[in-house]
């Protein structure tokens, strides 16, 4: 099948038996029959203001007999999204969650250690372990049931393979490591490997976090309406499942959609069947290419830089908060598990570094070539602090904890969900 039959297969679906996409395409006079890929052209975006106003169940396709689970957004950045989903559909999700380069089977023990509560993300992880023979530790979020210092024990015990969480997340399990006199790289022999979403995570972090473990890392990339919409390859290249979705790079300026440049991505599932996906804007701006990979993929690769919405200028410069983060982190390789956060003011970055109790003297060490680099990559002249260990990132508090939601590093000066604070549990 063609994609434009593959697409005509799904907007006749979704126009038949999604009342809500029905209307909205009706009101734009953009009624799908007869079929073109021109009509599909001129169909309006989903966004997530559309989730919102068919909250709880307003986008569902299929009777709710076929609603196999309901998942919910965060609701980090506003009030949460539903997302429906059948059998079929998660049968479908499980299937690409193994499509990345992990390479998950029956020797590997898999940690999850992301909330099974109402997002979809832990729940794809254990199912898709599942299916590929591998054993699953469902430790998810934090809670005081799973403080750091069992969650080492448990990476150590059954001796985990793999492990299934947000990047900050692995800081947080090194520092619980060093704390207890453990060397992150070297005593916890079976980790191979880590699969990591949830959050921005720039090529420095990623090699800081790589060699801080003596691992690979897997990004993945989607959301709880869409699921995994791309991974990491053996090579460390992220694909986007292109023959899971129909994917347009919107030129917002000039209104136009390709299937590769720099954009905002959007997303048409050729599967979704409880809550179709078609036209719908991510609200992330990402660079899609055909580039030939070594993996010998034909999926497109993808870079995410970030929300359309915490892009801001420099200068004659259009920055992302991870074109920081690559910064930090490419001038701090090698240091102890470090977290760091900044709020901008113009082109001045007050940025507050904090590590460990031993690492502390390093990172002062580090400052100046910080500073430097910040100048010349981004145009920002930087005012850094080196804060004490547990300012922001602590380890010791026993009351009842807050989940992790996906932590903001660097403030713009507007509402932006929450910040890095992060106390937690021993």
């Amino acid at each position: 099948m063609s994609e434009s039959e593959r697409l005509r297969e799904v907007v006749t679906r979704a126009y038949r038996h999604s009342p809500f996409l029905r209307a909205k395409w009706s009101a734009a006079g953009t009624v799908p029959q007869p079929w073109s890929e021109e009509v599909f052209a001129r169909l309006p975006f989903m966004t997530k203001d559309d989730l919102r106003r068919g909250y709880p169940d307003g986008l569902l396709a299929v009777d709710w007999r076929e609603v196999a689970v309901v998942h919910e957004s965060s609701g980090t950045t506003g009030q949460p999204t539903s997302s429906l989903f059948t059998a079929q559909d998660i049968d479908e999700w499980l299937d690409r969650m193994l499509l990345n380069g992990v390479g998950l089977g029956p020797e590997d023990v898999v940690l999850v250690k992301t909330p099974y509560s109402m997002l979809s993300t832990a729940h794809q992880m254990h199912g898709a372990a599942q299916r590929a023979g591998a054993a699953v530790v469902p430790a998810g979020n934090r809670t005081e049931l799973m403080p750091y210092s069992r969650v080492l024990r448990l990476l150590r015990d059954y001796r985990v393979s793999v492990a299934y969480c947000m990047p900050v997340e692995l800081m947080l399990f090194a520092r619980r490591a060093l704390a207890d006199g453990l060397r992150p790289g070297t005593d916890f022999p079976a980790l191979r490997a880590a699969v990591v979403n949830g959050e921005m995570l720039s090529p420095a972090k990623q090699r800081f976090l790589e060699e801080l473990w003596s691992i690979r890392l897997f990004p993945d990339y989607g959301s709880t309406e869409t699921t995994t919409l791309g991974g990491a390859c053996t090579f460390g290249t992220l694909h986007l499942w292109s023959d899971r979705f129909h994917f347009e790079v919107l030129d917002e300026a000039a209104g136009t959609c390709s299937a590769y440049g720099t954009g905002e991505l959007v997303v048409t599932s050729f599967h979704r069947q409880a809550m179709p996906i078609v036209r719908y804007r991510m609200g992330d701006v990402v660079t899609v290419s055909e580039s030939a990979c070594s993996c010998g993929s034909a999926r497109p690769q993808v870079r995410v830089h970030g929300r359309a919405a915490d892009r801001f200028r420099v200068g004659d410069r259009e920055l992302f908060p991870i074109d920081v983060e690559d910064t930090v982190y490419g001038a701090l390789l090698g240091c102890e598990p470090v977290f760091w956060t900044g709020a901008l003011d113009g082109n001045v970055l007050r940025l507050s570094l904090e590590g460990t109790d031993s690492g502390t003297a390093e990172l002062g060490r580090r400052t100046d070539a910080l500073t430097a680099e910040l100048a010349e990559r981004l145009g920002l002249r930087a005012d850094i602090r080196v804060v004490p260990p547990g300012t922001q990132m602590t380890l010791d508090r026993r009351a009842e904890q807050e989940a992790m939601f996906k932590p903001v590093y660097l403030h713009l000066g507007r509402a932006e969900g929450r910040g890095l604070e992060y106390t937690g549990s021993r």
